[in-house]
C-alpha cells in the first residue's frame, strides 16, 4: 500500500546502556506542515522514493558522548549511595530475623510480630528509592532524547537519506561509509556538555495519596 510521500520513514534508535542496564525508543518523524496541532488527512502523493539508508550505534553514542558517560557515572554512584544507605539496615533485620528462627516457638510469634512493622517500612523504603533511580535516569534519557533527534536530523538532511537504521539491525557487514556514529558522537559533545542526574522526589504511599 502507498504511503503519502510527505511522511519520512522512521527513524528507529535504541539506546542502550550496558553499564546502566537502561535502555530507551527514540520515534522520529517529519514535522507537521501545518500550524495546528490536529493530524491533517492523508494525502496519496504516490509511493514513496528508494530508501536511502544510513546506519548508527545508539549503543556506541551513549557510550562515547561525554554526557552518556557522565550520566552512567553518576548513576552507578547514586546507585552506589542508595546500596550502602539500605545495606546496613537490611543486614540488621536479616541478623535479628535469624536470631529468633532459634528461639522457642512461644516466643518466635510474638518477636515476628513486633518486628513487622520495621521490616515493612525498609522494603517501603527501599521501593522508594528504587523508584527514584528509576525516575532519574528517565529525566536523564528524555534530556538526551531532546538533543539526539535534531542530531539525527540534521545528519539525515546533510546526507540526503531518507532513513537511518540501528547498526546491529544489518544482516550484513555494513558499508563503513553509511555510519553515521562518530559524526552523530561529535555533534551531540557540542550540543549537550552536561547533565546533572538529580533524585526525584520519592513516591508517596498509595494511602497517603488518597
Amino acid at each position: 500500500m502507498a504511503l503519502p510521500r510527505n511522511t519520512i520513514i522512521a527513524i528507529a534508535a535504541a539506546v542502550i546502556v550496558v553499564a546502566g542496564g537502561i535502555g530507551a525508543y527514540f520515534w522520529l518523524k517529519s514535522p507537521s506542515d501545518g500550524t495546528s496541532g490536529t493530524p491533517a488527512a492523508p494525502q496519496d502523493d504516490g509511493p514513496l522514493p528508494d530508501p536511502r539508508v544510513l546506519l548508527v550505534s545508539m549503543e556506541a553514542v551513549t557510550q562515547g558522548t561525554t554526557v552518556g558517560q557522565s550520566i552512567v557515572a553518576q548513576m552507578q554512584e547514586l546507585g552506589n549511595q542508595a546500596r550502602d544507605e539500605l545495606g546496613a539496615e537490611a543486614k540488621a533485620l536479616q541478623t535479628e530475623e535469624a536470631a529468633i528462627a532459634k528461639l522457642p516457638a512461644a516466643e518466635r510469634a510474638a518477636r515476628i510480630e513486633a518486628l513487622a512493622p520495621r521490616r515493612a517500612a525498609f522494603q517501603l523504603k527501599a521501593a522508594q528509592r528504587d523508584a527514584q533511580l528509576k525516575g532519574a535516569f528517565a529525566n536523564a534519557r528524555a534530556a538526551m532524547a531532546k538533543e539526539i533527534e535534531p542530531v539525527l536530523r540534521e545528519v539525515v538532511t546533510k546526507r540526503g537519506a531518507n532513513l537511518v537504521m540501528e547498526r546491529r539491525a544489518s544482516a550484513v557487514e555494513p558499508d563503513p561509509s553509511l555510519d553515521i556514529t562518530d559524526e552523530v558522537v561529535g555533534m551531540l559533545n557540542q550540543r549537550l556538555k552536561s547533565y546533572t542526574v538529580t533524585l526525584p522526589p520519592p513516591p508517596q504511599p498509595q494511602a497517603e495519596q488518597q
